[in-house]
């Protein structure tokens, strides 16, 4: 990567390394005033030295921005704070008067935002902006600023936004505009100006305006040397409102921090380390000390990504000194009782991609070693402070609406483009209403279920579960307990908030609404057959068909017929998924009903009660109905992991199959010799070609147009001995034939035939609601084809358009684009793509929060034992293999491995087979990953907060799947602790560490 860098939300690293003056710290305020005064004439007309930000009335935050204001501020107050220099808002304000047309300004476009017409037209001001070149008078003072101070900034300039309404109490604009890193010489200068400028017309950020209040604004711009980071990250002085709890206490701060510049802190491109530290005294409470493989850095050609030394990727990024100068400064910050603020920070040093210096010999006559400075000269910069107030709250939510993606992020993790989003949201709303409606449920006129948070897909439990409480037994605690996601506290919250929903509706429409979903039921089977029929019609159809040789409007139908049956197949999906619920939920019942009264009537003679079969004191009912459940026979969702067994049986059959692939000569089966194999894996693409990882998202490449995952799950496949994949299965059936010969014991014949009634309707169902779940991929797999054609198309008619452009328009502009006959969507097109790339560099929101995202990665809670929900029996113990989001390295799995993801991917489980146990940070027992666990016959461990965090690969884990434990049985070599204390797991240190109790949402 060359040139600078955008970094949204990044952490600004900019500074001057020459401030330190023999061992003493200068003050920043002198030196930056004596810098100042040096300035260039014709740097001094346009850019004012950021010392006077804020301090008189030329100068005033609506001159200069509430950022700039804030940094001046701060370097009056004699606290660390870069040197730099700040551009009035004013020549935004004029650009935007001569530039854009009329009704093009940010007024306007504030007061239609989230309209077509809004979209169009602040796309069109984005590319004039982008377009237009700056005045040549400030183009001139830039060359002058940059030759003035090029000598001392050899990781070159910060240009960040300073928005009239910025880092205020009331409006944050907190990663809405732009940052651009690493600026070298007037035309990247110029360039980043425009680009901080144009930030300000992205739909997200022109949404937060108008939901705030806000009805105009101007962008002042900071510029700031960069600070050669050692390391940065984020310090946050308190907890947010709805973030106190067992991972972070009040009295506490959090620090997230990585080596080099900040922006993978933020963007969530690398782990970070996260500590706490005590709000008195500054001492460590706990920390995670994660695997820092990688670094930003400036190099000569720009922002470049720099392995980090074994050694060093290993120990903690900021030491007790750094610290210790944080929270001397956070103290600072809040005195007067000010705070909590959101403060980001850079440490001077070295280069985090070099391995350690040899020790130099000593330096004659005392003079001071070359190289880096010596450690009790780094010091701690600020790079910005403001207050902890959020964005605004998404779209049909307000300050009490609990949000969640712990079970949808499965499907479709990380942000999604803007074509699936609009898909995703259409046949997602209407489904839900429909399945609601069929159970006779109300559900409120304008009720917003399903948002988008930062380009990721949230439910709205508040509304979900005020709607499923119409229900009896549709309780926040029976359906999150199968979804996961949220703790005890977050439950009760949520029946709180539903307990007032009346039941007078339900009841009424009983009479008709009962009779008619038991009908639907029995007919499930026969109208899934049906829509298959008819499915595979429209799929062979479409596979024949030339699209070439169809006229744009002929296209426009065949994407809408498409997209209807897409609508069809996800809401037969979610009624199948539905009645696997309902079915489920039954079987529960029975089986604590009787677990009830078989239990009191045994409790005399001290026989162990029916929900401990095999002597497991926690197993519970739930488990219970889980076990009893599994191994479904022709479940979908195992296919593919079944069939890829099978492939790796034939490979090791064939000696040059296996050489070929194990040295990496492999990416099409033409690539085998022929035979067997080859003749396999063909009909493997063949059969799940269709198939991906991250397969809910178009813009993914199919198995079929791109099969290297499925060679990488086969590479790894071929480590180990053979596997037997019936052998497989048939462990998950004898496990329910065990647990159901245990009931035969105990129970009388009626009680015993009900239960097998339910146990057999619980599985028919969930085989046709996986059933459903792989035709939702095959009809994707369909629309993305379509896509493609059109994307072809838009590229034609204009050229510079990247590829993939199609998947940044949204379902609806694309079918009115094509009816009309004016493809004209370029200006929309790159609207679309600067607004998702800044989505997809941020960091996952939390999987559960409360009114708004908190800007935040949670460490994981202390201790040796994590607990998550039980979603697949056994009890193994293995190696770690922690999978990075969206890996590329399947191969590198190893036979045995525990394999630990922050979601299991659909797409991955044919790793399943090859590992030895499943971890993941979110998902449920009912999830498609658990139910593959288990039909797989290996233990899985499902919504284990901060798990990817606290464990690291090579690890040495037991994992628990009966009761829902992940236990690390051994330390590897232990990083230097902060503070002196020995680490535990996730590098707990000092005192407060202690086993996590309960999983936290």
């Amino acid at each position: 990567m060359t040139g600078p860098v955008l970094a949204s939300q990044a952490p600004d690293q900019a500074a001057e390394p020459c401030y330190f003056l023999g061992n003493d710290v200068a003050d920043p305020t002198r030196i930056a005033r004596a810098d100042s005064a040096t300035d260039p004439p014709s740097v001094r007309e346009w850019l004012k030295p950021l010392e006077s930000a804020g301090q008189r009335r030329h100068t005033s935050a609506k001159r200069v921005g509430g950022k700039a204001a804030s940094l001046g501020r701060l370097l009056r107050d004699g606290l660390p704070v870069p040197r730099g220099w700040v551009l009035d808002a004013r020549c935004f304000t004029e650009l935007v008067d001569r530039q854009l047309p009329p009704g093009h300004d940010l007024a306007t476009l504030i007061r239609l935002s989230g309209t077509k017409a809004g979209v169009d037209r602040a796309a069109r001001a984005r590319d004039r902006i982008l377009s237009e070149p700056l005045p040549e008078a400030l183009s001139t003072a830039l060359r002058a600023l940059w030759q003035a101070v090029e000598p001392d900034a050899p990781w070159g300039l910060a240009v960040r936004s300073s928005a009239t309404c910025e880092d205020s109490d009331e409006t944050s604009m907190a990663g809405l505009a732009t940052t651009v890193l690493g600026a070298r010489g007037e035309a990247e200068l110029d360039a980043a100006i425009r680009q901080v400028w144009a930030s300000a017309f992205l739909p997200r950020a022109l949404a937060y305006l108008a939901h705030t209040g806000v009805r105009d604004l101007a962008m002042g711009v900071v510029l700031q040397v960069m600070v050669r980071a050692e390391a940065a990250g984020v310090l946050f002085t308190a907890p947010p409102p709805g973030l106190e709890g067992e991972h972070w206490r009040a009295g506490e701060r959090l620090v997230n921090v990585t080596l080099g510049l900040g922006a993978p802190v933020v963007d969530g491109a690398v782990a970070a380390d996260t500590i706490r530290i005590a709000r008195d005294g500054g001492r460590v409470v706990a920390s995670a000390v994660a695997q820092k493989r990688r670094a930003l850095v400036v190099g000569l050609a720009g922002i470049e990504e720099v392995p980090v030394p074994e050694e060093r990727a290993e120990r903690p990024a900021l030491d007790e000194a750094a610290l210790q100068q944080l929270a001397e400064l956070a103290a600072r910050l809040e005195q007067g009782g000010k705070g909590p603020f959101d403060v980001e920070f850079a440490v001077e040093g070295g280069d985090p991609g070099r391995p350690p210096e040899p020790e130099a010999p000593e330096p004659p006559d005392g003079a001071a070693p070359a190289g880096a400075p010596p450690p009790a000269e780094r010091r701690v910069w600020l790079l910005q402070v403001r207050p902890v107030s959020g964005g605004g709250f998404p779209e049909g939510g307000g300050p009490d609406t609990i949000w969640s993606r712990a079970n949808v992020s499965e499907a479709l993790p990380g942000a999604a483009t803007p074509l699936t989003w609009s898909v995703a949201r259409a046949f997602s709303d209407r489904g839900f209403r429909e399945a609601f409606a069929a159970l006779g449920c109300r559900v409120p006129r304008g009720a917003r279920l399903v948002t988008n948070v930062y380009g990721r897909f949230y439910l709205n439990l508040t509304a979900f579960m005020q709607i499923a409480a119409q229900v009896p037994g549709l309780s926040p605690r029976a359906l999150l307990g199968m979804s996961g996601g949220a703790s005890e506290q977050l439950i009760a919250r949520l029946g709180e908030q539903s307990a007032g929903v009346s039941r007078r509706r339900f009841y009424a429409r009983l009479p008709l609404t009962g009779p008619r979903l038991l009908l639907r039921q029995a007919r499930l089977e026969r109208e899934v057959a049906a829509y298959e029929g008819e499915a595979q019609w429209a799929q062979r159809a479409l596979s024949e068909l030339d699209m070439t040789l169809l006229p744009d409007d002929a296209i426009g139908t065949t994407l809408r017929s498409v997209f209807l049956l897409l609508e069809r197949t996800g809401t037969l999906m979610l009624h199948c998924a539905s009645a696997s619920l309902a079915s489920h939920l039954a079987l529960c019942k029975a089986l604590e009903r009787v677990t009830r009264r078989r239990a009191s009537a045994r409790s005399a003679s001290g026989e162990a009660p029916l929900d401990e079969p095999a002597g497991r004191a926690e197993t519970n009912i739930e488990h219970l109905a889980q076990v009893l459940a599994g191994g479904v026979r022709e479940l979908d969702s195992a296919g593919p992991g079944i069939e890829l067994a099978r492939v790796a049986e034939l490979v090791m059959l064939d000696r040059v199959a296996r050489e070929r692939l194990l040295a990496g000569e492999v990416r099409w089966p033409r690539d085998l010799p022929e035979g067997p194999a080859r003749d396999a894996l063909a009909r493997f693409l063949d059969a799940y070609g269709d198939r991906a990882v991250r397969e809910a998202e178009l813009a993914t490449p199919r198995w079929r147009e791109d099969p290297s995952p499925v060679i990488a799950m086969l590479m790894a496949s071929l480590r180990g001995a053979p596997g037997d994949p019936e052998r497989a299965l048939a462990r998950a059936r004898a496990l329910a034939d065990r647990e159901m010969a245990m009931l035969e014991t105990r129970l009388p014949r009626v009680e015993l035939a009900l239960l097998r009634a339910l146990v057999g309707r619980a599985q028919r169902y969930v085989r046709l609601r996986e059933r459903m779940r792989t035709w939702v991929t095959r009809v994707l797999g369909m629309l993305r084809k379509v896509a493609l054609d059109i994307d072809r198309r838009l590229r034609r008619i204009e050229p510079s358009l990247l590829p993939g452009s199609v998947f940044f328009c949204t379902y609806e502009e694309l079918a009115t684009a094509l009816s009309s006959g004016r493809a004209d969507v370029g200006h929309v097109v790159r609207l679309r793509r600067a607004e998702h790339l800044r989505d997809a560099a941020r960091p996952d929101p939390p999987p559960t929060f409360i009114g708004r995202p908190p800007p935040v990665v949670l460490p994981p809670a202390p201790g040796v034992r994590l607990l998550g929900l039980p979603a697949s029996p056994g009890v193994v113990e293995g190696r770690a293999r922690v999978l990075d989001p969206g890996t590329s390295a399947l191969d590198a799995v190893e036979p045995g491995e525990v394999l630990v993801a922050r979601t299991t991917d659909i797409g991955l489980s044919p790793l399943f087979l090859v590992a030895a146990a499943v971890v993941t940070e979110l998902g449920g027992p009912m999830s498609h990953a658990s139910i593959v666990a288990r039909e797989y016959g290996i233990p899985a461990v499902v919504n284990v907060p901060g798990v990817t965090l606290a464990i690291k690969t090579g690890d040495r884990l037991r994992i628990d799947g009966d009761r829902g434990v992940v236990e690390r049985l051994d330390e590897r070599a232990a990083p230097p602790s902060l503070g002196g204390a020995p680490p535990s797991l996730g590098g707990a240190v000092g005192e407060g560490a202690a086993p996590l109790a309960a999983p936290a949402g």
